[in-house]
């Protein structure tokens, strides 16, 4: 039979973290494990030193999982905003299990460390920086992860940008005039759909530039 106790209990990081020390034994074998969570995660457990349950253990065992998830998922943050989605495979791609992972992403959320709904809006300040359409900005919002309310939220920001203007100062900036040749033409019309924009925007963009 397996017994399991909590060995000790100690502070470290200026007390916002506890250490517990649990040792698994069965007979004369035994395997020691070291968990860090947040204070606050310990004083929900409740955790003393003594003896305690399977269930407890693997209460203790998630949480510390859950902590170190959630600084990992703060350091990647640091970098550069993330959406929620994102973050999770990020964290998979770091060993996180899919539930840690998705847990944490969430616990970000609600702590304000994500707010999708202005990181989609920069994110489509970025991309009209970069002379992008509509449909590219929405098509690279989407490839970041973001959820469909933050993409509308993102989108309705847009929605006194002028495309065919935008579309005139980046053909004026990569080629300066309408080439005469049809087959340069069409090339050129292909490029600037490539760029996320309409038929109707770039055949306005070229009226725009003639």
């Amino acid at each position: 039979m397996m017994t399991i106790s909590v060995r000790s209990v100690s502070a470290r990081n200026g007390g916002s973290e506890a250490v517990v020390k649990v040792r698994l034994s069965s007979g004369d074998n035994f395997e020691d494990k070291v968990f860090v969570l947040s204070m606050q995660s310990y004083a929900e457990l409740r955790v003393e030193k003594g003896e305690i349950s399977e269930e407890n253990f693997d209460e203790l065992q998630r949480a510390a999982e859950i902590y170190s998830a959630l600084k990992r998922g703060m350091n990647i943050l640091g970098y550069g905003s993330c959406s929620e989605r994102n973050l999770v495979l990020k964290l998979r791609s770091k060993g996180v299990s899919r539930d840690i992972a998705q847990e944490a992403a969430k616990l970000l959320c609600e702590r304000g460390y994500i707010n999708e709904r202005e990181d989609a809006c920069r994110e489509a300040e970025r991309c009209l920086k970069k002379h992008w359409g509509a449909r590219r900005i929405e098509a690279q919002l989407h490839s970041k992860g973001y959820s469909c309310e933050a993409i509308d939220a993102a989108m309705d920001s847009l929605v006194e940008v002028d495309f065919a203007t935008l579309c005139a100062e980046l053909i004026s900036k990569r080629v300066g005039k309408i080439p005469e040749a049809e087959g340069d033409k069409r090339k050129l019309f292909s490029s600037l759909a490539r760029y996320g924009y309409t038929p109707s925007e770039i055949k306005n963009a070229i009226e725009k530039i003639k």
